[in-house]
């Protein structure tokens, strides 16, 4: 293994368990390894302090994998089988037990692969799909050489099945790799194509059904009919379980208000309707109808959203659901008309905040979105906003929020902080694993 030596005094960091060394803190040359290669990082006087993976062509030049001198190779399958199970057993001690996120990077001790597992139904029969994708160098050695995916992904399935966490074997499993994001060329990295590896009878990833758990009641199952090819990320977003937990938790509080009264529910870049599903399914177990009108620019996620929520519409529960395609920076023209005003509204858009030089304007179209949202609540309403942009501090995104409140001419309450989910776990030691912010407003 090849050992690389930090400059003087550039070691804290490192010490203090977070994964990254940049290329100019290293005393040695990167250039010396292939792309990926297993290296020992040492401190300037010869002191062990991680092992891990290189590359020559990032200026995270070093990604961390263990800190432990007893672990001799951190890229073996071996290491990469047992790092997996161990991130599998954390989830279902958790709770989790249909699609969650499986593997979360730095958290989970791989740096630079995301893994999701979905559970899938067809005929009544449950199947498992792993979605990753390969953000680094080094995963991409350790999961593509030789076809080992293959060979970790089955014997984690064997273990799953044999300690009982799971009861879907590798005959039920399917396997797509979705390397289409532009962060691969930051490590010299092609974009590529969605691949299905593993498929069973030539099953369709473009349509599937995935099961998820109620946030409030584990054991009722929600179904979603999505697109894991073409969707986003992994194919779906899995990381607002917390989110919706508390928001129902604190409108469980004052639903008798709405015993002989519908409840309004705006969703604000809705993708494929998680939020308004995870609300609905629970306002019907408690008696309580609804009227859902979902917001987005994408045609496909407003069609997915529709569908996902006629689950919920029979006979004795009359569900109503208006779908709009619109830029939600000018949404509020939408009801401007009827001055319509709704009982909850979540305002959940992609990140506007990609880098640095993106902070200014991001937080400005925060701001812009959010008092549009408070402009359209009723008295009571509960407002979920949301930011899943990284670079931007709680602080920032609070402000932001302040202004918003001022905007809109209304008043409203601060009344909770949420965060990613549980399967998304942080790390003290490693700040920028912690991406999801969530604030939650009750309207005066």
């Amino acid at each position: 293994m090849k050992i690389w030596k930090l400059k003087k005094g550039h070691d804290s960091r490192l010490r203090a368990r977070h994964p990254w060394i940049f290329s100019n803190e290293l005393f040695d040359s990167p250039k010396s390894i292939k792309p990926g290669e297993a290296v020992e990082l040492q401190d300037y006087n010869g002191h062990f302090l991680a092992r891990g993976y290189g590359n020559p062509h990032s200026l995270i030049a070093f990604r961390a994998m263990t800190f432990d001198s007893k672990v001799n190779n951190p890229t073996s399958v071996e290491f990469v089988i047992s790092a997996l199970w161990k991130a599998w057993v954390y989830r279902d001690r958790c709770g989790f037990k249909k699609s969650f996120r499986l593997c979360f990077s730095e958290v989970d001790s791989l740096p630079g692969i995301i893994i999701d597992r979905y559970v899938i139904l067809k005929n009544n029969i449950e199947y498992q799909v792993f979605s990753y994708q390969l953000l680094t160098a080094g995963m991409d050695t350790v999961f593509r050489t030789n076809l080992q995916w293959q060979i970790i992904l089955r014997e984690l399935v064997k273990i799953s099945c044999d300690q009982q966490i799971s009861a879907i074997d590798w005959e039920h499993t399917l396997v797509l790799e979705k390397n289409d994001v532009n962060i691969r060329k930051l490590e010299g990295l092609q974009v590529e194509k969605p691949q299905v590896l593993k498929t069973i009878d030539d099953e369709d990833l473009t349509q599937v059904e995935i099961v998820i758990q109620n946030v409030l009641q584990a054991d009722n199952l929600i179904t979603f009919q999505v697109n894991l090819i073409d969707g986003q990320k992994t194919g779906f977003f899995l990381d607002q379980t917390f989110n919706m937990r508390l928001l129902l938790e604190q409108f469980s509080s004052q639903r008798a208000r709405f015993k002989n009264k519908k409840v309004r529910i705006l969703d604000l870049c809705c993708y494929m309707g998680q939020w308004s599903s995870q609300i609905v399914n629970n306002l019907k177990l408690w008696g309580i109808e609804a009227e859902v009108h979902l917001v987005d620019v994408s045609e496909l996620a407003l069609q997915k959203a529709s569908l996902n929520l006629q689950n919920y519409r029979d006979e004795k529960y009359q569900l109503e659901v208006f779908t709009y395609k619109k830029d939600v920076l000018e949404f509020a023209s939408l009801f401007e008309d009827e001055k319509k005003t709704f009982d909850i509204v979540i305002s959940d858009p992609p990140a506007f905040v990609k880098n640095k030089k993106d902070i200014h304007q991001g937080l400005h179209a925060y701001f812009k979105l959010n008092s549009q949202a408070f402009s359209v609540c009723a008295s009571g309403a509960l407002v979920v906003s949301c930011t899943c942009s990284g670079g931007v501090p709680l602080e920032d995104f609070k402000e932001s929020l302040r202004k918003a409140v001022l905007r809109s001419g209304k008043e409203a309450r601060c009344v909770t902080f949420g965060s990613q989910g549980w399967d998304h776990p942080t790390q003290m030691s490693f700040p920028e694993g912690y991406y999801l912010k969530m604030v939650m407003h009750q309207m005066s």
